[in-house]
């Protein structure tokens, strides 16, 4: 849009164009006092330092409706028995358990995140097909297959994930790793009693590690540690 050549207004002025916007103004746009052009509610121009930009016609830059993004278009459907079908279809995959474990399971990398929860809510969209076809007496070949497809896609990258963002580390959640070490606290139990320690000092010994082993710190740095001897 084509913009005047910007004038020094007055504050007069500036009280007089806002008085004045059209019908359904949002934004208005303004220069502030170090150079900045932005868009602002009429109600929060600083008529003192800001300078209402104008276009070649006189008339206030404006914005009407809501600044961003358009809102998204909400397609209705054509008939109740349809509706009926895309609310049961839209409460099965909310409540799919696949997509809650995945949704659960996001690591932080935002496009890896969302392509498995957008795999995981496809194959819920496929199951509740195939039950929709069950319902119908209609044949289910070809959407199971589809969605074998899918969960074999949701598990090769989950794995490969997995592979990638614990390199080959010990799963310290794991009940594995639970089994080891307790065979080995209770060994070292056995040693300090060997020792002739104390009662008291054992079991305060043994206190202490169990603490530190909850706690998301040691978890941490053992992590740290363990790759350290990868690399």
């Amino acid at each position: 849009m084509n913009t005047a050549p910007l004038t020094r207004q007055t504050k007069a002025d500036r009280e007089y164009i806002l008085k004045n916007l059209p019908d359904g103004t949002k934004r208005v746009q303004v220069v502030n006092s170090q150079g900045q052009q932005n868009y602002k509610r009429p109600e929060d121009v600083d008529v003192v330092h800001d300078e209402i930009i104008l276009a070649a016609d006189g008339s206030p830059v404006i914005m009407r409706g809501k600044p961003g993004r358009r809102a998204r278009t909400v397609l209705v459907p054509p008939t109740p028995e349809i509706a009926e079908v895309c609310v049961a279809r839209d409460e099965h995959v909310e409540n799919d358990q696949i997509s809650k474990e995945v949704r659960k399971d996001a690591e932080g990398n935002p496009i890896m995140d969302l392509v498995l929860a957008g795999m995981a809510s496809e194959a819920s969209a496929l199951e509740f097909e195939r039950t929709e076809l069950e319902r119908n007496g209609k044949d289910t070949t070809n959407v199971s297959v589809k969605r074998a497809r899918v969960l074999k896609g949701i598990a090769d990258i989950w794995l490969k994930r997995k592979t990638i963002t614990e390199g080959g580390l010990i799963d310290l959640d794991s009940p594995v790793f639970t089994a080891l070490f307790s065979h080995i606290v209770n060994t070292f139990k056995d040693s300090m009693k060997t020792a002739g320690a104390r009662s008291e000092l054992i079991e305060a010994t043994l206190t202490g590690i169990l603490k530190s082993l909850q706690e998301d710190a040691w978890k941490e740095d053992a992590k740290i540690k363990m790759r350290s001897k990868l690399s």
